[in-house]
């Protein structure tokens, strides 16, 4: 009978180290699971600070090309009116040109 409780108490004890062991293994797994998530989030962190970067350069960029257009709208507003008027002053000295051919 002692033999009997000696093989189960030593067998319980068996058991018991091989649950801390898988235990163990376990919170290192885990461990290893968080780590590689925290470089993850570290790599996404630099990512989006280098896209917000570009982001503010493009918007940069884009305010001034907006500038450059609407200077340039306004220079191709003034050059149709003195297209327009340079026609007009044509149409003008045309009929007045005909008007001397036919005295």
């Amino acid at each position: 009978m002692l033999r009997v409780l000696l093989v189960l108490a030593l067998t319980g004890s068996i058991l018991a180290s091989m649950s801390a062991l898988v235990h163990a293994k376990d919170v290192s797994a885990q461990q290893a699971g968080a780590e590689y998530a925290r470089e993850g989030l570290l790599k996404a962190e630099a990512e989006h600070q280098v896209n917000l970067k570009k982001l503010a350069e493009t918007e940069k960029e884009l305010a001034e090309i907006q500038k450059r257009l609407a200077v340039d709208k306004k220079a191709a507003e003034a050059s149709s009116l003195k297209v327009e008027q340079a026609k007009a002053k044509l149409d003008k000295a045309q009929v007045l040109l005909d008007q001397a051919w036919k005295k």
